[in-house]
């Protein structure tokens, strides 16, 4: 154990060296819109009013007295022009690029909407490395993704996500497979500002990952553990929803979708309840909201709402099992100059625990969590600044989550002490440009016996 430590923190500190010495370097090969460098557009631009400006000096020795005047005004507002480039070269970039989000979508997945009609294509992929406290190092093709889209006309659109898992849908010499999944496929129907129509398979509107889960938009190798064990990332249902903006700032989502299916539900998580759009039971049916206030562009505060019944027909001891399932979310980000920080927190309540305990054939110290919570925030820092005098972007980070999957239990059963769960986070990510993000961070997992593994990973995503 202390061996590992010592071997992560080592690697930690060399891995850093290397990307320090990486951001010298890349320098020349970080992309620009046109293929070309900041430096370069801004001399581009320069030679352009350099050149207006001398046709201007021309053209005031052959035009009339009276209009003089008229050039001269003319002549300010190019001052102001060349002013204005001269500032955004003395400017160095403070904050990390946002690319524009849409309709629920992440950066990615928004491309259809900004098209002409016809086909979008766009996507993003992870892979990564992790070496595990007392258990084999892991290297994964952890996902690489397709978005498709079309636009139909002005206000109809289909939009969808295909996820390659894992490298391969055969098995490795461990027994692991890959899969091959449909992340969410819908028709948009955009009537107005305020109201939309959405059908198909769809990302549940819960938490801040769920949704916007590309590499590029949150730090960390690995996705946050509560919005994985708790919120089922990436979850989605069947369903037809609205959405749209209701004032200036405030955006809704609501859906009605297939519920969870409570024979999926476990001690440690919730995940395998999830439907995904595999010939799931819908028996039961389930409600979802997000609301989303930006009452300034650098904070956003949003809340979800999830309540539907789970149990899907099942039955014991000729007893229906109702068990209705509530979550509620809160959570904001917040971006200003060089600080980013976000936090989230979730609290669940299961009705009919006792009776899916039974059903699920679970005994002690095995229980699903009747209520279970969970919560993290996280800090960033990009300090690249302060070293170089460059656009590219590298933040230091440190996230703290805590959650617990058994919280409370049904009477007669016993917790486990391996579900009330820590992990603190740190590392750094660096973006040569926005769409490219290589990633390092160090994980201290704890829980209440002991038995967490502290782990170190490193991994590189994009999104295009």
């Amino acid at each position: 154990m202390l061996l590992l430590a010592l071997k992560c923190k080592i690697l930690t500190l060399i891995t850093v060296s290397l990307i320090l010495n990486i951001c010298l370097t890349l320098t020349s090969l970080a992309e620009k819109p046109n293929n070309m460098t900041t430096e370069e557009r801004i001399e581009m631009l320069e030679k352009k009013l350099q050149g207006v400006i001398e046709e201007l000096e021309s053209i005031k020795s052959t035009v009339p007295k009276k209009e003089i005047d008229r050039l001269g005004e003319i002549e300010k507002k190019l001052d102001i022009l060349a002013e204005e480039i001269e500032s955004i070269k003395m400017a160095p970039l403070t904050q990390e690029p946002r690319l524009e989000e849409a309709h629920g979508h992440a950066p990615g997945a928004s491309k259809v909407y900004k098209i002409g009609r016809g086909v979008s294509i766009g996507g993003y992929g992870e892979i990564f490395g992790q070496i595990i406290e007392d258990n084999d190092n892991i290297a994964d093709a952890q996902r690489v993704i397709l978005y498709a889209g079309y636009k139909f006309t002005d206000r109809i659109f289909f939009n969808s996500e295909i996820e390659f898992e894992h490298g391969t849908t055969s098995s490795n010499l461990d027994g692991k497979s890959g899969s091959v999944s449909m992340e969410f496929a819908n028709i948009d129907f955009l009537l107005s500002s305020y109201l939309n129509f959405r059908f198909g398979l769809n990302l549940v509107p819960m938490g801040i990952i769920n949704e916007i889960h590309e590499p590029t938009t949150f730090h960390g190798v690995l996705r946050p553990d509560v919005e994985r064990e708790i919120i089922p990332t990436t979850w989605r249902e069947i369903g037809v929803g609205i959405f749209g903006q209701l004032v200036e700032g405030l955006t809704y989502r609501a859906y009605v979708l297939n519920s969870l299916d409570s024979r999926g539900f476990k001690p440690a998580n919730i995940r395998s309840a999830r439907g995904q759009g595999n010939r799931t039971r819908f028996n039961d049916i389930a409600f979802a909201t997000r609301v989303e206030y930006d009452p300034i562009p650098e904070f956003n505060i949003g809340t979800s709402l999830y309540i539907g019944n789970t149990g899907q027909n099942e039955k014991v001891d000729g007893k229906t099992i109702d068990g209705t399932f509530t979550m509620l979310e809160i959570d904001y980000r917040f971006q200003w100059k060089r600080f980013a920080s976000r936090a989230l927190f979730v609290y669940t309540w299961l009705k009919d625990a006792g009776l899916i305990n039974i059903n699920n054939g679970f005994e002690d110290p095995d229980s699903v969590g009747k209520q279970m919570y969970g919560f993290y925030i996280e800090g960033a820092y990009n300090f690249l600044p302060h070293l170089f005098d460059t656009n590219h972007y590298l933040a230091s980070f440190v996230r703290y989550e805590q959650y617990n999957t058994q919280f409370k239990i049904p009477a007669g059963f016993m917790r486990n002490p391996a579900n009330d769960r820590k992990t603190l986070t740190y590392g750094i990510s660096y973006k040569p440009i926005p769409k490219i993000v290589l990633k390092l961070d160090y994980q201290d997992r704890r829980n209440d016996d002991d038995s967490a593994d502290d782990q170190f990973n490193m991994g590189i995503g994009w999104v295009f």
